[in-house]
């Protein structure tokens, strides 16, 4: 797991990507916002956990692992 300011690359599954600003919430407590979106590829920073998110707020979860690696679904 990468640390906190961290910037990763996420996939989308869904035809329906977030806006850049948008904050993702994962059940492990995990949060990410979106910097930039290419397609379906979301550029994101890791959020440390006490951090204060202005905007919206999303609830994700991991898809199962696929050959292509890990995907994202809107919950």
């Amino acid at each position: 797991m990468k640390p906190a300011w961290s910037l990763v690359k996420l996939r989308c599954l869904d035809a329906v990507v977030p806006d850049p600003g948008t904050t993702l919430y994962m059940p492990s407590g995990r949060r990410y916002q979106i910097i930039k979106v290419r397609g379906k590829t979301m550029h994101c920073l890791v959020l440390p956990a006490r951090e204060v998110v202005d905007g919206p707020v999303l609830a994700w979860f991991w898809a199962p692992r696929a050959r292509r690696g890990r995907r994202f679904h809107a919950a």
